[in-house]
């Protein structure tokens, strides 16, 4: 009888504990160094590419290609988990850069600064590890709110909106949003929850206002233990007696997991 095989991913532990000890002693060398240089956070931010690491760099990039392939199409750009704002914060100076003149394009930020919760069956096992391994990740209401008025107000147009950040429930807001579109059409949906009901209530809400030709991003799609966002796809599509779509990601970076250009 063959062994009971389970896809779940272990810890390993010392494979973990390595890891670790490996992100301490980088971020203490690089506060070392800024200390050594009496640099202030102005100094760091105007030189950020000597300080981020190379899997922030390839974050950047990849938002970058995401970016090129609806440069130059209408619509606004909706991510569903802000948290600290590396994604959405992006989608702004991006539409600020290439596209400074259309100001009808916009940057929604959905996040309910609640942290990871509401676990689903349908996420599986992944909330001891979630729990353990990554924690809360509770951004403030404040700080998201203040940051979004410092990135307006370095706009093309000082003060004029870009990006708008939208508090709650995310399987609320959504519907919300979408019962009050008003001829909102998107270009760019990125999903950055992980989680079943919010990936499942952004689909529903939101990918019927994506353009033929936009793209949808997902960051855990098949990427165990993140279970959910994959079963709310898969559901999503058997709601409406489609396949799920030709997936495709970039190589060079963990982040998205997985894209696809809404045909």
């Amino acid at each position: 009888m063959a062994a009971e095989t389970n896809a779940r991913p272990e810890i390993d532990e010392g494979s973990r504990a390595r890891y670790e000890a490996y992100e301490r002693e980088h971020w203490q060398e690089l506060e070392a160094c800024v200390n050594l240089a009496n640099l202030s956070l102005k100094d760091v931010l105007l030189h950020a590419p000597a300080f981020v690491r190379r899997r922030e760099m390839a974050r950047l990039l990849a938002h970058y290609e995401l970016f090129r392939l609806i440069v130059e199409m209408p619509g606004s750009i909706a991510e569903l988990g802000v948290y600290l704002g590396a994604g959405f914060f992006t989608w702004s100076k991006l539409l600020e850069t290439f596209n400074p003149g259309d100001r009808g394009r916009k940057v929604y930020g959905f996040e309910s600064c609640a942290g990871y919760e509401g676990f689903a069956p349908q996420d599986g096992a992944c909330r001891p590890w979630v729990n353990r391994l990554i924690g809360s990740m509770r951004p403030g209401e404040e700080y998201l709110q203040r940051m979004v008025a410092l990135h307006n107000n370095d706009n093309f147009l000082r003060g004029v909106e870009r990006c708008k950040l939208i508090k709650g429930d995310i399987c609320c807001t959504v519907e919300e949003f979408a019962r009050n579109a008003l001829g909102t059409r998107l270009s760019l949906l990125y999903f950055d929850v992980n989680l079943f009901e919010p990936t499942l209530a952004g689909l529903r809400h939101l990918y019927p206002l994506v353009l033929s030709g936009g793209v949808v991003a997902f960051n855990a799609y098949a990427s165990p233990p993140w279970e959910g966002e994959g079963q709310a796809i898969e559901r999503y599509f058997a709601e409406n007696g489609q396949s799920v779509p030709k997936m495709q990601k970039f190589a060079f970076s963990m982040y998205p997991n997985a894209y696809f250009v809404k045909p």
